[in-house]
């Protein structure tokens, strides 16, 4: 039989298919060719979208639906610098990527380093991308690549997850190599089992004697294996959860114990309840300024705060003070814990704690201003019940993605929120959900997006229609880039930047990409618009305009504790009148 391997660029193609890749994202370029041109020897189907930045945020769908690092090719320059916003989101939201980038040869990369540019479409890759991945390659031999590509992989996927880049020179990639590339093992987690024992003891004697405890969920949470262990603690011990952005829907939102997301755009009684805790327990979470606020010595003031985290330099240089802190995988710790737990005689009775949150609730409404035409709200919470239970739900940045949030049912495993948070970039949500369209087949996609982020990535449309994909898109329409309108208007009265955007016919794009649309801004058209929507067995757009005053209410601004969100209090903390509608 003939050796399908002749070069280096087959050998690295060789290596993804028998790690179980399936599936190579680019954007085409001179210099990343040799790559493209081996996967189809090795049945690795290749796809192409039409920026670098749909090709890194497919890969990034990639990633978190096959639990594999997910690949991205691109070619050098500026396919380098195209493809470094989604290399940053994946690196901020710890999701593992392999980003192969093309390079001019090694006989260029070695001239005069005070030389400009040192061939065409050259940049220092490696220079680039330092800040925004776990760590950065650039062979420039045949035998150094051999012992790389391993590497990358195994640390791609170690640890706190995240990118790594492998910037080819061309040189390198057509080099004559006709052996494998052999995989390395990767590192077992080791357990200090004495710092295990001392931590879940001292936690245990808190949750004895604890009246209102708080489980916090982060991104570190947000996985399907996590979730059933964390339902069955909450079985014998049933305290109240609260999220970061990317911890929504380890506990069903829906649970009577969920409290929402809390901090900046949270919720207000997820900010009561932390405030009130005399125990918080924090699951893989950094704790940043969005979830806390800016008054770090009153976050969670009554309460004895534990934090498990695998990132121990997110624990030495945490901005809150941990009474007790565990740096260790959640996989190894959580299963060790509900041990304990289970354990206990009878389970744990919370129940003034529980009659305490659902008066929260009740108190709290939503402070929504009722304005004329479609409520956003309405819309999301329509379509969180009409549509399956199997649903990953992606969003843009802006208004309506902390819409989606609050008012969206998510539970994993099957109701899944894809979101940019760390790095807040527009544009993540087409791309995204075009990826997860095509890592997870048998799932409904559901893209709700503003009419802002929607434009960031909107040539994508001709993905979704190339290869046959069924992506819902749902664009909320204000005329306006409404978070940071409300933040200008709320601080200098102006929203010069942002107000008053003219954008055009959503629908006709849509259809001249192939898809089908339909328009609706009339309240009494809503209902039969969504279902016709919902129903539609094929990619569909539905464009919903709604009146530019609608704000994400209540904010939770600099100066303000987690109980005294705006516009339920002033930053004087007096409680202020609101509209419960």
């Amino acid at each position: 039989m003939t050796n399908p391997i002749k070069v280096a660029a087959d050998a690295v193609i060789h290596f993804l298919h028998n790690m179980g890749v399936n599936t190579f994202h680019n954007y085409p370029g001179g210099t990343i060719a040799p790559l493209l041109d081996a996967c189809p020897q090795f049945d690795i189907n290749v796809i192409t979208s039409r920026h670098e930045q749909g090709a890194g945020y497919a890969a990034l769908a990639q990633a978190k639906l096959t639990g594999l690092p997910g690949i991205v090719g691109v070619t050098s320059g500026p396919g380098v610098t195209n493809i470094l916003t989604p290399v940053a989101d994946a690196y901020f939201d710890s999701i593992p990527l392999l980003v192969f980038t093309g390079q001019v040869g090694t006989g260029d990369i070695n001239r005069y380093q005070g030389i400009r540019q040192r061939g065409f479409q050259e940049v220092d890759t490696p220079l680039l991308m330092k800040a925004v991945t776990k760590a950065q390659f650039q062979p420039k031999s045949v035998a150094e690549l051999i012992e790389i590509l391993p590497q990358a992989w195994n640390i791609a996927i170690e640890g706190r997850k995240g990118p790594v880049s492998i910037d080819l020179p061309m040189d390198v990639q057509r080099s004559p190599y006709q052996q494998t590339i052999t995989p390395k093992a990767a590192p077992a987690q080791l357990v200090n089992n004495s710092e295990l024992t001392e931590f879940t003891q001292s936690l245990m004697a808190q949750v004895a004697q604890a009246k209102k405890p708080v489980i916090i969920c982060g991104n570190g949470m947000a996985n399907k294996e996590l979730s059933v262990v964390l339902n069955k603690i909450l079985t014998c011990w049933p305290a109240a959860v609260s999220h970061s952005l990317l911890g929504i829907g380890v506990l069903d939102s829906h649970s009577p114990l969920a409290l929402g997301f809390h901090g900046h755009t949270g919720s207000q009684v997820a900010g009561y309840a932390i405030n009130e805790a005399d125990l918080v327990l924090v699951l893989g979470s950094r704790l940043d300024v969005r979830q806390t606020g800016t008054l770090v010595d009153t976050f969670a003031p009554n309460a004895q705060l534990y934090r498990v985290d695998f990132d121990s330099d997110e624990l030495t240089h945490a901005r809150i003070k941990n009474h007790k802190q565990l740096s260790l995988a959640l996989e190894l710790f959580l299963p060790h814990f509900c041990q304990q737990i289970e354990a206990l005689a009878t389970p744990i009775n919370l129940a003034d704690w529980h009659q305490q949150i659902a008066s929260l609730k009740s108190q709290f409404s939503w402070p929504y201003p009722a304005y004329p035409g479609i409520s956003p709200v309405k819309v999301i919470e329509t379509l969180s019940a009409q549509m399956p239970e199997n649903t990953i739900c992606v969003t843009g940045v802006g208004a309506h993605q902390h819409w989606v949030a609050r008012h969206f049912r998510f539970a994993l495993p099957n109701r899944q929120f894809f979101t940019s948070a760390g790095h807040g970039a527009m544009g993540y949500d087409l791309p995204t959900a075009i990826g997860a369209a095509m890592h997870s087949p048998e799932s409904e996609v559901l893209c709700i997006v503003g009419d802002g982020s929607f434009q960031m990535n909107i040539q994508e449309l001709g993905v979704i229609t190339e290869y046959g994909l069924k992506v819902k898109i749902v664009v909320l329409d204000n005329h306006r880039l409404g978070l940071v309108s409300q933040f200008q208007l709320m601080n200098w009265d102006t929203d010069v930047a942002c107000g008053k955007k003219h954008t055009p016919d959503f629908c006709m794009i849509a259809k001249g990409y192939g898809l089908s649309a339909q328009h609706c801004n009339d309240p009494s058209q809503l209902a039969s618009a969504i279902e016709q929507f919902v129903q539609t067995d094929s990619a569909a757009l539905l464009h919903i305009e709604i009146d530019n005053r609608h704000d994400v209410l209540p904010m939770l601004l600099g100066g303000q504790t987690t109980d005294k969100m705006w516009p339920y209090y002033d930053m004087q903390g007096n409680k202020l009148e609101h509209n419960d509608e």
